[in-house]
């Protein structure tokens, strides 16, 4: 399971600002909430030049965001600069960002830290979770899981769905800590709750496998249909071979092919092969579709189930020549949109 790399969300109102400055900006506020950028872009041309950081950091965002203007990172950085320097927390997140990603500037992950270590003080979760993550990874500073769990822990307390999923690997895998399943556990539910499709799929393993929590082959198949739901391409296929074997849920071939077609289709091998055999077998249909089960099985053959060899050659033989070149056409025109 890899950690989650570092995303900017994109945010246009300032939390914690002083009630005379939001005055101060209300036209500009109100004009961005009505989507008239050049209206707030001017107001918050006026007061930035004030010297209101939260100005500052709204025209910030306009720059680095092109709105109502052309991109211009430099420009942006100058901004967030000015009001990190007053204590904006949100500016000192977007400063450390471009400093992260070498946006407006060249890329200087000391920097980075710096400034995300300032708003992650201050009690921003995602410059929490960003000050987390170079410390589990040792980018402007050294490695140091024990700060990473510290860090990620502070922003998934506040409901920061990345950081939750994080401790949980770094509980599961004892990175920083010792192994802790039940920790683990406890994490991913928050972020599998939260919508992280990695955070349902291993919540999904550890009900199948009872790690960390008692054996739950319905609670498993409940996640991983979220997690495949979500894309997770190993849970489609699981959610398939439950259906399949009606474990956990009533046996059901139309649904299980339904569930290994979307896996297939993102490469997953298993899926592949899985599909074969409903397409030879029949199962969930009128009759074989033995074309369509050379198919799949030549795909995944092609990568790297070297079982699958084993069935195209007994396949050949029930086969017309007919039959055996349209499968092969398909799996060529399929190869070709997937690569």
């Amino acid at each position: 399971m890899n950690m989650k790399s570092l995303a900017v969300p994109f945010l246009i109102a300032a939390l914690g600002a002083p009630l005379s400055a939001l005055a101060d900006l209300d036209a500009g506020l109100k004009a961005f909430e009505a989507e008239d950028y050049a209206t707030a872009l001017s107001e918050f041309t006026v007061d930035a030049e004030r010297g209101v950081a939260l100005a500052q950091y709204n025209l910030g965002l306009m720059y680095y965001s092109a709105l109502g203007t052309d991109q211009d990172f430099e420009k942006a950085m100058q901004l967030f600069a000015l009001s990190a320097q007053q204590g904006m927390a949100k500016s000192q997140y977007y400063l450390g960002a471009m400093y992260d990603n070498g946006q407006g500037t060249a890329q200087d992950y000391k920097e980075a830290y710096h400034w995300y270590e300032m708003a992650a003080e201050q009690g921003d979760p995602a410059a929490q979770y960003a000050v987390g993550t170079m410390n589990f990874y040792g980018q402007g500073k050294d490695e140091d899981y024990g700060e990473a769990i510290f860090w990620y822990g502070k922003a998934a307390i506040q409901g920061h769905r990345d950081s939750q999923y994080n401790l949980g690997v770094m509980h599961a895998n004892g990175f920083g800590t010792p192994p802790d399943a039940e920790e683990a556990h406890k994490w991913f539910l928050a972020a599998g709750e939260s919508g992280s499709p990695d955070a349902q799929f291993n919540l999904g393993i550890m009900y199948q496998d009872g790690v960390g929590v008692a054996p739950d082959i319905q609670a498993s198949v409940r996640w991983f249909v979220r997690a495949a739901q979500n894309g997770i391409r190993e849970a489609q296929a699981r959610v398939g071979i439950a259906f399949a074997s009606g474990k956990g849920v009533e046996r059901d071939y139309v649904r299980a092919r339904e569930w290994f077609t979307l896996a297939a289709e993102q490469g997953d091998v298993p899926a592949q092969s899985f599909l074969g055999r409903l397409y030879l077998e029949g199962f969930g249909m009128e009759e074989q579709d033995l074309v369509s089960a050379y198919m799949w099985y030549k795909i995944a053959n092609n990568n790297g189930d070297e079982d699958a060899a084993k069935v195209i050659g007994t396949l050949r033989g029930y086969m017309k020549p007919d039959e055996i070149a349209s499968a092969e056409q398909r799996v060529v025109a399929w190869t070709s949109t997937h690569r």
